[in-house]
């Protein structure tokens, strides 16, 4: 079983799986989106050569008979679904839960039939669908040691202990490769923090010294790349300190293992990772 809950970008929210006033009977367009595949011919071999893959947009397009009092509720369905507004669709099944944003293309209505069918078409410049729930992973030069319930030896107890090769494994468990948003926040003076992909063997490195209290946001997402500073509550761009050789870090499928290091000030860095699972289709 498939449930649907659609919610318009001023906030309303209409759940298909919960109303008698419209039954869904066909969605198309959330199965794997057909790639584009380029290549060029080979000029002294059989066969081609590949020069690029890509995946295009996803067009979702739902059809329902409207039910009960049928001008009511077929003028609610333009409420919901307003022609070129944002539109998240919210997909649940047995094994997923999952998220995708789009644009509402056309919603079309068969007024004068006995049945009245209606058409919506939503496009997702994002291809892919995201889970309800991020991953989140958190990891710093200081190991927390203490823990509840505890007791007190006459020798003392350590309540942290400093890691200096600290290392956090990532495991994307979606169906390709994402994007990462890295929160990095500073309890003292941080000196050009640089992030590493162990397994890929490339990093990410700001010149630019982090006093206390700030937090660097970076997002790799494509789209939405952004590096920016949050001090005293105010946000600034510092995408000009980030520094070159740097690679806009992914997560790829299955383990990812990242560590991290500074000028100085390592142990007064806290970092989180915050990863979007994402799948080909339902």
């Amino acid at each position: 079983m498939i449930s649907l809950i659609a919610e318009n970008e001023r906030g309303d929210r209409i759940d298909f799986s919960k109303n008698k006033d419209y039954t869904i009977y066909k969605v198309d367009g959330i199965t794997p989106v057909e790639a584009t595949i380029a290549s060029t011919a080979n000029s002294t071999a059989d066969g081609a050569t590949i020069n690029r893959r890509s995946i295009g947009y996803r067009n979702i397009v739902i059809y329902m008979t409207i039910n009960g009092e049928i001008e009511e509720n077929r003028l609610k369905l333009y409420r919901y679904f307003p022609v070129k507004k944002d539109v998240q669709l919210h997909f649940e099944t047995d094994s997923r839960d999952v998220l995708i944003n789009g644009a509402v293309e056309l919603i079309s209505c068969d007024i004068f039939s006995a049945r009245e069918v209606a058409q919506i078409s939503i496009i997702c410049p994002q291809p892919y669908f995201r889970a309800v729930n991020d991953l989140v992973s958190y990891f710093s030069d200081t190991e927390a040691l203490f823990e509840f319930p505890f007791s007190i030896d006459k020798n003392g107890i350590e309540i942290s202990r400093i890691e200096r090769n600290i290392r956090k494994s990532i495991i994307n468990t979606g169906e390709t490769e994402t994007g990462i948003i890295i929160q990095l926040y500073a309890t003292g003076e941080v000196v050009n923090p640089i992030i590493y992909d162990v397994d890929e063997k490339t990093y990410l490195k700001l010149n630019y010294t982090m006093q206390q209290d700030d937090e660097i946001v970076i997002n790799t997402n494509t789209g939405q790349k952004e590096i920016k500073l949050i001090r005293a509550g105010v946000e600034t761009n510092i995408m000009g300190h980030l520094s070159p050789g740097s690679t806009w870090l992914q997560v790829e499928q299955g383990d990812n293992v990242f560590t991290y290091n500074c000028d100085s000030g390592n142990s007064d860095l806290r970092i989180t990772f915050i990863t979007q699972q994402l799948y080909g289709g339902l």
